[in-house]
């Protein structure tokens, strides 16, 4: 899931930015630009943000603990295939090199052959285990990516917020707990995961 925090982070600095510039580029707005703005604030205060801790999320909402769960069985099996086709082909090869002085050419060459044979063999399962849980790690975070933005669309259906972000440990330097709307996030995903699993 760290590729799904760096991905939201990203999200987060770049919406960031963009209220910096928002912020620093309003001086130079002309004085009928001004008047305009005063006449839109009284019917818009400025930007409301919230933020949702992804740590306490990801650590409380039961679908994604379960996803979590099913991805690390999928990544052990997957660990425990390679080590049992490495154990395999070093056993292999141990025995044809105990051989190799007993052998003639043309058998030594067939060892080597059949080697080399079981070495690709092990790269190309190796990656094709790898490409597996990646595409399925992928799709578990677009999975809880789709299923929070598709909350917060009702959550937000009032426009109370017009940026929701994500924080994640070292990434911001100050918050302010109050935009924190988190447990209330955690809560709706998890009655909606009760509801769909009746």
């Amino acid at each position: 899931m760290k590729n799904f925090s760096l991905i939201l982070n990203v999200v987060l600095l770049l919406l960031v930015g963009y209220l910096y510039y928002i912020q620093f580029s309003s001086s130079k707005i002309s004085s009928v630009a001004n008047a305009q703005h005063c006449k839109d604030s009284s019917t818009h205060h400025g930007n409301k943000v919230a933020y949702i801790d992804l740590d306490s999320l990801q650590s409380s909402y039961e679908y994604y603990k379960i996803l979590k769960t099913d991805f690390e069985k999928k990544q052990a099996a997957s660990n425990n295939e390679v080590a049992d086709l490495q154990r395999h082909y070093q056993a292999r090869a141990m025995m044809l090199q105990q051989k190799g002085a007993t052998m003639n050419q043309q058998e030594q060459e067939a060892a080597m052959k059949e080697i080399n044979q079981m070495q690709q063999g092990l790269q190309a399962k190796k990656q094709d285990l790898d490409n597996a849980l990646y595409n399925s790690n992928s799709k578990m975070k677009e999975d809880i990516l789709t299923r929070i933005q598709n909350f917060l669309k009702v959550y937000n259906n009032d426009g109370r917020y017009d940026y929701v972000f994500s924080y994640e440990p070292g990434f911001m330097f100050y918050k302010d707990s109050a935009l924190n709307i988190t447990s209330d996030v955690i809560n709706g995903l998890n009655d909606l995961y009760a509801k769909n699993k009746k």
